[in-house]
């Protein structure tokens, strides 16, 4: 019983030593390369676009699409559309059309029978202004003086009628044209409709222009075509892309973008080949960062890089792919450890460890990656810093 009571605090006094024991860094040189990793897929540098046929249709319906990274030949067919809502739609206009021309022969016989009429009464009065003219008697030896006057009058009158009747023909003939014009104009729009659907109908199917391998485009959420969806007239919605020239499409963090220039040189691997690794050069890097999920708030920076070699066989479009771009090569330099630094104000300093003793030692920082940081000028190689902050501590 009295060996473990000493045993237990033999233990606790070690322990309470070792928590007295300060968290202490030796500054030392040592090999130091600023990266900044990266995640990223491959793509092709050029590629023949595939889009979905540019008619007035609307929005089509995709029916059928041929597999994604299978190898096309000219001519082959690509996708199809489901045809049965403008088939549909086809029908409704040849309706509308055929109700139309029916409307057109109403309206024509109807304006026709008007017309009719309003001569016949122009021919008849005529006729009697022709017979009260000829015939009219104005001898007052035989016709008294008010006969005489009631001719004349019925004369001028006929006359009045008569030129009523004619504006009244002119007129008719006006507003009849308009009405068979707004019935021509709905003839043509219905029949110019239904030979835009017969249009459509022939291109509800999209195929190959070349041979090559068949990758399908994905959209601003992420999402690729597939059988069921809707899209719009001129939509992309595959490529055919040129595999022998391919780059790599890296995204990088915004906290994590530094020294991102072109021509720096980035390691890279394939996330399904990760044992046959590959180089490249930045050729550019997007102005500013924007998020490349949907719902998810981090932003990164789109980098675009150009392969120092390429391999038909290992590079296929859209292949996932894990990269380190290097910012700073390797070369010895004094650097310490980012939590071992400190500000205040302007100024940087860490707390130097001597005969059990801590001082704040003002330091000039140079570059730094995500863990450790540059030493210029403040600190020599051997001396001991502290890790915590010592007036927190």
């Amino acid at each position: 019983m009295k060996k473990l009571i000493v045993v237990c605090l033999v233990i606790l006094s070690l322990g309470c030593e070792q928590q007295r024991t300060p968290m202490l860094y030796q500054v030392q040189e040592q090999p130091f390369a600023i990266t900044v990793p990266a995640k990223g897929e491959l793509f092709a540098a050029k590629a023949t676009v595939i889009s979905s046929p540019v008619s007035r249709g609307g929005v089509q319906n995709i029916a059928w699409l041929a597999p994604e990274y299978s190898m096309v030949k000219k001519g082959d067919v690509i996708a199809r559309f489901d045809g049965e809502a403008m088939m549909i739609k086809s029908e409704k206009k040849q309706n509308e059309a055929a109700i139309i021309a029916q409307d057109i022969v109403e309206k024509s016989g109807a304006l026709n029978k008007d017309l009719y009429a309003i001569n016949k009464d122009i021919l008849v009065v005529g006729q009697e202004k022709t017979f009260a003219e000829n015939f009219s008697i104005d001898d007052v030896r035989i016709r008294s003086k008010l006969e005489i006057i009631d001719s004349m009058q019925n004369t001028a009158y006929l006359g009045v009628k008569q030129d009523y009747l004619h504006w009244k023909s002119e007129s008719f003939s006006e507003s009849s044209m308009g009405d068979m014009s707004l019935l021509e104009m709905k003839q043509k729009q219905a029949k110019s409709k239904l030979a835009q659907l017969s249009e459509s109908l022939e291109q509800l199917e999209i195929k190959a222009p070349h041979d090559g391998l068949l990758v399908y485009k994905a959209n601003w959420r992420g999402e690729k075509p597939r059988a069921g969806q809707s899209v719009w007239p001129g939509q992309k919605i595959a490529q055919l892309p040129n595999i022998n020239e391919m780059k790599a499409k890296l995204f990088v963090m915004e906290s994590e973008a530094i020294g991102l220039v072109n021509d720096k040189v980035v390691n890279l691997h394939l996330l399904a080949h990760v044992d046959q690794p590959f180089t490249g050069r930045i050729s550019s890097v997007a102005p500013f960062p924007k998020s490349i999920k949907r719902g998810d708030p981090q932003k990164y920076f789109e980098v675009e890089v150009s392969l120092d070699k390429q391999n038909t066989e290992l590079f296929v479009p859209g292949r996932k792919l894990q990269a380190q771009i290097i910012v700073d090569k390797v070369k010895p330099k004094l650097v310490v450890p980012l939590q071992s630094v400190f500000t205040q104000g302007q100024r940087s300093f860490v707390y130097l460890y001597q005969h059990g003793n801590y001082t704040q030692a003002e330091v000039e920082l140079g570059k730094a990656n995500l863990s450790h940081v540059e030493v210029v000028s403040g600190l020599r190689a051997g001396q001991r810093i502290s890790l915590i902050d010592q007036e927190q501590s």
